[in-house]
């Protein structure tokens, strides 16, 4: 049990840490005062009330987060929806953290929809990384393609017998950009949608840590 406080309170001082300066400024006391509340409670052994002020600290990092990275996300196009963001820690899975949301368009014949996700520090990241950086790696796969997006390295995966594919852009080795579409009519649509993504402001939620 003392691994795992000590374990979420490192988290939860990292996921302070990581918050942009533009999103934190004038807002992070309530994060702060959370984790200093947890460290008092510590020292006092109150393992309970340690644990309690920790995920309260991160529901708030991951809520202004997920606000960031909304914002960063491409517009829906005309006449798609689009659902409210999803933030999930990836303590289970390596570590890191994704936020996704999705697209559809509902279409008398078939149903369109994207997936797009948002990994920061997450094994998928080094994955993508390895692909993009080896063009040897995807040379003889099917449907795959190289291209630019923004200015940024991408991997584009399309199949038109299934009308399914995905793209992929990793910046800066620590966040990926991913995005995946069901009931696709053309290639175009995901690059399309890719490009919607604001690098600039997604590039500033690390940042505060750069250098």
């Amino acid at each position: 049990m003392t691994g795992r406080i000590r374990l979420s309170m490192a988290i939860a001082v990292m996921m302070v840490w990581s918050l942009p300066t533009w999103a934190a400024e004038g807002s992070a006391d309530g994060i702060q005062t959370r984790l200093e509340a947890a460290r008092v409670a510590y020292q006092k052994n109150d393992l309970p009330r340690t644990a309690h002020e920790l995920e309260e600290a991160l529901m708030e990092a991951h809520s202004r987060i997920g606000k960031a990275v909304a914002e960063a996300m491409p517009p829906a196009p005309t006449g798609w929806q689009m659902e409210d963001v999803e933030i999930q820690g990836l303590g289970d899975a390596g570590g890191g953290l994704t936020v996704t949301r999705a697209y559809f368009r509902e279409d008398p014949q078939e149903r369109t929809s994207l997936n797009i996700s948002l990994f920061i520090d997450s094994p998928a990241v080094e994955a993508a990384l390895a692909l993009l950086g080896n063009p040897s790696a995807t040379a003889g796969q099917q449907h795959m393609k190289r291209l630019k997006v923004n200015g940024e390295d991408a991997l584009m995966r399309y199949d038109p017998t299934t009308h399914t594919g995905e793209i992929t852009v990793v910046l800066d080795g620590r966040i990926l950009l991913e995005i995946n579409g069901d009931g696709l009519s053309r290639a175009e649509q995901l690059e399309d949608m890719a490009k919607g993504w604001n690098i600039v402001k997604i590039r500033g939620l690390t940042a505060a840590n750069a250098g």
